[in-house]
């Protein structure tokens, strides 16, 4: 920046109205000058601001809350998958059991099937024994519409069966191709993901700390920057004081015009110049050291947004991606395999429920049977007992009926030995529906295609953050710098203020005031003290004018208004 030079070389050749003039560009260029560093400083403020919301931008998209869910998502996974060759060889177990009951249900069901096509034959042999007796007849008639019901019956159980046998059948097939798969992702897959569900677990540990890290220092930045900002005052407590010495030097002009004596006038002049020296020197002074505070102060933050900078730099990269590649590529792994998994789930909630309709039906046309079986045992008693009014016609009749009543109670052993395998399937029903619940919700893909969400909208977030992040602080690092050489180029105004000090002390001291100079200066010290604004212009005034007029100086030290910050 360009200063404002002073020449000292010949002092006394120096017009003092020049003087004024350059004392009074200094003081109107001040306040820009220094505005231009407050700026800057607002704006690292405002920077560090956004640094601290990009940086709990972090933990929020990856806080306990929302990333605990995928990890505990992994973690539950993972156990699924260790535990499905167990989960399958008990489904195995279970759908062996119904296929057992299922074949010993169809075996009795074929014998029943034997029972009434014998006695289908054994009714025709009572038709021809009886020779057409009416009576015979009509018993045989209705034992056949009751064999007919029960082979209806018979062909809704086979039916039945058929559709409980293929539902085992696609079970256990879905089953085989769940195992193949399973060898060959267990158990490494589920121990990986595991182990990234403790490393993401962990991390989340990191980037909480490292935000807290981040936030602490910028915080800490922010507060000494928002002290430097207020520390700018210098600027406009320098801008007065120099603008009071130069309205001093007009109150000296204009107090002149009324000393005509010439050598009072010399005597007023080395006074005033005498003190306005000395106000400009301390002026120098105080500008020297606060405005050397203030890059001092900026300098010793170049650890700490440093420290900021690495913290940032050093997350990059590790907002969670490397766990995300990973668990994808184990997604990918596991994908065939849980959509068997769901696959077999769906068929075994669709087996829960044919095995009820199975029972229920099964249940319902064994009692229906059971009926017939007793009709035909009945008309087998009735055939015998009217047989005793036929003579030999009905002894003829009597053997064929007997053997009908033999075959009616087979087909009854037969209903008998199927209520054994229903109640098997009932209670393998019951155990699988306990095992369902027990299990709850085991979709797998669901479970992991919410936690690589969760993973990859945390990660992208992160980035983001830790990206803006790192650009804002590398933005704050070069404003703090920009700062610093804005107040440190200002240094060169305390010379300045030197060489008018210089300027001005060049004047002759005098030992003794005349009457004319002492009236002057009776009149213009006061005019000058009421310029002063701060505690340093009172003091330097105090001690720098004739012990004569240290009481005009006293009361001017009431002045309530007192603006220096240093």
């Amino acid at each position: 920046m360009q200063h404002i030079r002073i020449d000292t070389h010949d002092a006394q050749a120096i017009d003092l109205s020049d003087l004024k003039r350059k004392l009074a560009l200094v003081a109107a260029g001040m306040d820009a000058r220094f505005v231009r560093a407050g700026t800057t400083l607002a704006t690292a403020i405002e920077t560090i601001d956004r640094i601290i919301h990009s940086i709990e931008g972090v933990t929020g998209a990856l806080d306990e809350s929302v990333a605990g869910i995928a990890v505990s998502s992994l973690t539950d996974v993972a156990g699924q998958l260790e535990a499905l060759p167990a989960v399958q060889a008990e489904r195995d177990q279970d759908m062996a059991r119904i296929g057992a009951a299922s074949r010993v249900l169809r075996d009795h069901v074929m014998d029943m099937r034997e029972a009434l096509r014998v006695l289908h034959i054994y009714g025709m042999n009572i038709k021809i024994a009886a020779s057409g007796e009416a009576a015979f007849v009509g018993f045989v008639n209705d034992m056949g519409q009751r064999l007919a019901t029960g082979e209806e019956h018979l062909e809704g159980f086979l039916a039945k069966l058929k559709e409980l046998s293929g539902s085992v059948g696609s079970v256990q097939q879905t089953g085989r191709l769940l195992a193949a798969e399973a060898t060959k992702i267990l158990p490494a897959v589920p121990r990986r993901l595991v182990h990234d569900a403790g490393a993401l677990n962990a991390h989340l540990g990191d980037v909480a700390a490292m935000a807290r890290q981040v936030a602490d220092i910028a915080r800490t930045v922010q507060g000494r920057v928002a002290t430097m900002l207020g520390a700018l005052q210098v600027g406009d407590s320098t801008r007065q004081r120099l603008e009071h010495v130069v309205s001093a030097l007009q109150l000296l002009d204009t107090s002149l015009l009324d000393v005509p004596d010439v050598s009072a006038q010399v005597e007023v002049r080395a006074v005033i110049h005498h003190l306005l020296a000395a106000l400009l020197e301390t002026s120098a002074a105080d500008f020297d050291r606060d405005t050397a505070l203030l890059v001092a102060s900026l300098k010793a933050l170049q650890p700490d947004t440093a420290a900021l900078l690495d913290l940032i730099d050093n997350d990059a990269g590790r907002g969670g991606r490397p766990f995300l590649i990973q668990i994808e590529h184990a997604v990918g792994e596991v994908a065939v395999i849980t959509v068997q998994l769901q696959e077999a789930d769906q068929r075994s909630a669709s087996m829960l429920c044919l095995i009820t309709d199975t029972v229920n039906e099964l249940t319902r046309r064994l009692a229906l049977l059971q009926r017939v079986q007793f009709d035909v045992q009945d008309i087998a008693t009735n055939t015998r007992l009217l047989c005793r009014r036929h003579g030999d016609l009905g002894k003829a009749v009597s053997v064929v009926a007997q053997e009908v009543d033999i075959y009616a109670h087979s087909l009854g052993n037969a209903m008998r030995g199927i209520g054994r395998p229903i109640a098997e399937l009932a209670e393998t029903n019951d155990a699988l529906a306990a095992k369902r619940a027990e299990a709850g919700d085991g979709d797998m893909g669901g479970k992991l295609a919410q936690a690589l969400l969760v993973i990859r909208e945390g990660c992208q977030r992160t980035d983001m953050a830790v990206r803006e992040g790192g650009d804002d602080a590398r933005q704050l690092i070069e404003l703090l710098a920009i700062a610093g050489d804005e107040i440190g180029a200002e240094l060169q105004l305390g010379a300045t203020m030197r060489q008018a000090a210089i300027v001005l002390s060049t004047t002759s001291p005098v030992n003794a005031l005349s009457d004319a100079a002492t009236m002057a200066l009776g009149m213009l010290l006061p005019q000058i003290g009421a310029l002063y604004t701060m505690a340093q212009e009172r003091d330097a005034h105090a001690a720098n004018v004739p012990t004569s007029f240290a009481v005009v100086s006293a009361v001017v030290e009431e002045d309530e208004d007192d603006d220096g910050l240093f």
